[in-house]
């Protein structure tokens, strides 16, 4: 995506601002998209198409509770957009976010795939045990020797690693049997989140 009316059909429509406010906090599937915006499949799937061809999103094949397969969408990679409005100027500008640490470009793929996991597992001991993985993942990012107040990608990656952490511990805490302490984490976690 690189032509100011491409940013532009991106941030001033409606629709797939929406959308990707809803693909922000978690992983969609068309029919899951179109119930929320209460637009039609077909319009959905054509925002989606755009989006996809401009690079913001990408689509993946994930398991149902309920059935066959579902194509999800999520969000890329972050990016910065600026337009800038003035008496002289008028422009839109993309920027890739600050160059992640090495550490966490290494772990970020492992994460990832261990949070899926956990989301696919159907058997809680299955997925407590990929949860006890993750929160190895986390603490090594939360225990980052070159970690940095000043670095909003720092500040990020920790914020990140310990929702991840918080949600793992939850899960490994119901799997012991002791839902009552789960949810209370979880209220608490809430509770940090606003």
């Amino acid at each position: 995506m690189d032509t100011t009316s491409e940013l532009l059909k991106v941030v001033g429509n409606e629709t797939r601002r929406k959308i990707l406010s809803l693909l922000s906090e978690e992983p969609h599937y068309i029919l899951q998209l179109s119930r929320k915006l209460n637009v039609t499949q077909p319009a959905i799937l054509k925002h989606l198409d755009f989006l996809e061809k401009t690079g913001l999103i990408e689509s993946f094949e994930g398991k149902s509770r309920r059935g066959a397969d579902r194509k999800y969408y999520k969000i890329r990679d972050n990016i910065n957009l600026e337009i800038v409005i003035g008496p002289e100027e008028f422009k839109v500008v993309k920027q890739l976010p600050e160059k992640m640490c090495a550490k966490y470009l290494s772990s970020k793929e492992k994460v990832e795939r261990l949070t899926n996991e956990i989301n696919r597992a159907e058997d809680i001991n299955a997925k407590a045990t990929k949860a006890l993985e993750l929160i190895e993942k986390a603490d090594a990012l939360l225990l980052c020797s070159e970690y940095s107040g000043d670095n909003r990608e720092c500040i990020e990656c920790h914020r990140v690693a310990m929702l991840k952490r918080r949600a793992s511990e939850i899960i490994v805490q119901v799997s012991k049997g002791d839902a009552l302490k789960g949810l209370q984490m979880l209220s608490e976690m809430l509770r940090q989140l606003k």
